[in-house]
């Protein structure tokens, strides 16, 4: 059995980007992309290059990319034999066209195979989940799929990344259920409904998460880092100076990171470093997981954060 399971969305990322400012209602000749992710899958993948023991829970549908992103994740050494395929859906894919100046002007989300990781999904699959160190849900799960976990995995860290403002509402009635949770501004703001505007706001947002329950919470600032706290110490973690390819995926490898921290039961404080150091690795990356993600690297760059 492993360790963490992750409970989460596996999507396929097609993305366009035209070599000239684009053309509405015409074919635009550009470069088009395509990559595997989700944010449940790229904590997934993170935290197996982290070297963590690891599985996850998801559905894909029965087509090539779907099938393809599981494979991808074996190969990496995830438990994937809890990764059901639903061979009359299609696999999760987010389309996105990106303008000239690499910003998007459009996207398409077809995440209907999600919905599939309903509570009676992971009835079946208890013995996995009872036996875990840690376990984390991925906000784009449905509501009573998240308040079932949460009521149902008392006993067991969890951990909760709210991937967006519209998502987190989904967990706000059981939030004081969960082990850790990392929102950042907004999300924290939607979650606690406090306006956060300056480092006091964010003090008193964290404390209302501490009240309410939650062991440990890391709000991240984006460029300026992240806010930790639990019942005994907070602070903040500002970023070092790095190569900044791409922001995107930061967020899951801080979420990884946060993972490996709660199995091997690391300060609030650790933790923060240990992400910091993960999410400056992700972003010297032009992909939403960096490939030399590892434990030794952290560790070689921690001293720095």
């Amino acid at each position: 059995m492993a360790d963490i399971t992750i409970i989460g969305g596996i999507n396929i990322d097609i993305e366009g980007r035209p070599n000239e400012p684009l053309k509405y209602q015409d074919s635009n000749p550009g470069k088009i992309s395509i990559s595997y992710g989700g944010v449940g899958r790229n904590i997934t993948e993170n935290v197996a290059r982290m070297g963590g023991s690891v599985a996850m829970i998801s559905a894909i549908g029965g087509d090539q990319m779907g099938l393809g992103a599981r494979e991808h994740l074996a190969s990496l050494g995830v438990d994937v034999s809890r990764v059901e395929v639903k061979k009359d859906a299609t696999s999760a894919i987010y389309l996105s066209i990106l303008n000239d100046k690499s910003d998007m002007e459009l996207a398409i989300s077809d995440m209907d195979v999600v919905k599939y990781i309903f509570p009676e999904f992971l009835e079946r699959n208890m013995s996995l989940l009872s036996s875990s160190k840690a376990i984390a849900l991925d906000g784009n799960l449905e509501r009573e799929t998240i308040e079932f976990a949460a009521k149902k995995f008392r006993n067991i860290p969890l951990f909760f990344d709210p991937v967006s403002t519209a998502k987190a509402v989904r967990a706000k009635d059981v939030i004081g259920s969960f082990t850790c949770v990392k929102p950042n501004i907004m999300e924290a703001e939607v979650l606690s409904g406090i306006k956060i505007t300056c480092e006091e706001d964010l003090k008193t947002a964290g404390q209302w998460f501490i009240d309410k329950g939650v062991e440990k919470v890391f709000i991240t600032l984006n460029k300026d880092g992240v806010y930790y706290k639990d019942k005994d110490e907070e602070g903040f973690i500002r970023p070092g100076q790095v190569k900044v390819v791409s922001a995107t995926g930061a967020g899951d490898s801080f979420s990884a990171a946060i993972l490996m921290g709660m199995v091997l039961e690391m300060s609030a404080r650790d933790i923060a470093r240990y992400g910091m150091a993960a999410a400056q690795i992700t972003m010297e990356s032009s992909h939403a997981v960096n490939e030399n993600m590892s434990k030794e690297e952290i560790e070689r760059r921690i001293k720095d954060v």
